[in-house]
């Protein structure tokens, strides 16, 4: 019952004031709970490339993004403060750019930010000669209008 009315408390807000919530867990810890606007997921956007670039810059930025999501279903989020910050973009990363399948636009659930919660659930899929396959599904909350 609490569960639910958090959820709604939480569903109220970002409706109020055009921010969201991103939730995520990786094989079902929950390791991110970020709260912002479309300016701050636009940041978050133009950041993920800049960090690749930086760190493997030959890298496509999926594999990049799966890279950093592995790493914190193995280990957990980094307690180095500015790794966990890139392993926390790497995720929103994920989520804003996936497209959403309800629609036939171009739609991503980035773009619901303004007005939606988001939850993804991360797994990490082991495949053979040490490679492995992250997949995603992400959930939504529409808030009020």
């Amino acid at each position: 019952m609490f569960g639910l009315l958090r959820k709604l408390g939480q569903s109220f807000v970002a409706g109020a004031t055009n921010t969201g919530n991103v939730t995520a867990t990786v094989s079902d810890r929950l390791v991110l709970n970020w709260h912002g606007t479309l300016s701050q997921r636009d940041d978050a956007l133009r950041m993920f490339p800049v960090i690749r670039d930086r760190m493997m810059p030959d890298v496509e930025l999926g594999s990049f993004a799966d890279a950093m999501i592995a790493a914190i279903h193995d280990d957990g989020m980094s307690p180095d403060n500015d790794m966990s910050n890139m392993q926390s973009i790497a995720m929103l990363w994920r989520v804003f750019t996936t497209r959403f399948d309800g629609d036939g636009d171009a739609v991503t659930y980035g773009d619901m930010i303004g007005f939606a919660n988001l939850h993804a659930a991360f797994e990490l899929h082991e495949q053979v000669n040490d490679e492995f396959k992250i997949t995603w599904k992400v959930s939504v909350m529409r808030g009020k209008r």
